[in-house]
């Protein structure tokens, strides 16, 4: 059987979740350029958290932070909400794969988005940094649950009736997704310990979100 013939089209909710989570990959990418422009002082992107663009005050010279904050605080909010939705949609629909735990993630990476609103520098800084590992490392879990996932289904399937390049192609990004997931935490346990190799905190965060946002243009509709 061709992979033509083996086509499973996706369901309708399925395009509509994924169509939410390129948006809110697009919101994101927005705040952060957006929140980087109207930051009071030079952001040093290879030396500080992206946390930082939400305080109060700038981290080095401590300046008034207040567009930049707001900017984060609405950003954050919207990916929040868009998150939440894909989580109401999991939960409600019956029909999907694997709905439970892709629903409990999408609410993970919610809750780690309201807590990113939450500026670093306010007294309640440990919901921040609470946030911060439960939306990136949400972030590229729901990923990898995404894309294993997928591996799996075409397994099942038979790499010749699904098409061996793009089997092989799944596997290859289910190993980098997991990499940069297990990568992830350790290096944000590290730089909270402010030990090891914690100087490469800010860099690595980045990467794992950027990874991520691109990561979810190659998960097919049918795997949502």
């Amino acid at each position: 059987m061709s992979p033509k013939e083996n086509y499973e089209p996706p369901l309708r909710i399925q395009i509509i979740i994924k169509n939410i989570l390129i948006i809110m990959a697009y919101t994101l990418i927005l705040t952060l350029f957006l929140a980087i422009f109207w930051y009071p002082e030079r952001y040093l992107a290879f030396q500080e958290h992206i946390s930082n663009l939400g305080g109060i005050v700038s981290y080095t010279s401590s300046l008034p932070n207040t567009t930049s904050m707001y900017i984060m605080i609405v950003g954050f909010g919207i990916c929040g909400a868009l998150a939440l939705s894909v989580s109401i949609l999991y939960f409600t629909n019956k029909e999907l794969r694997g709905r439970i735990p892709k629903g409990i993630l999408a609410l993970i990476l919610a809750l780690g988005a309201a807590g990113i609103a939450i500026p670093l520098d306010h007294p309640l800084r440990i919901l921040h940094l609470t946030g911060a590992a439960c939306f990136i490392g949400g972030f590229a879990a729901f990923n990898a649950y995404l894309q294993i996932s997928s591996t799996i289904r075409k397994h099942i399937k038979g790499w010749s009736n699904v098409g061996k390049g793009d089997a092989i192609w799944d596997v290859i990004l289910s190993v980098i997704v997991l990499v940069i997931l297990v990568g992830y935490f350790v290096i944000f346990a590290l730089d909270q310990l402010n030990v090891g190799a914690a100087f490469l905190g800010p860099v690595f965060q980045k990467v794992t979100v950027f990874a991520m946002i691109l990561a979810y243009y190659f998960i097919d509709n049918i795997d949502i």
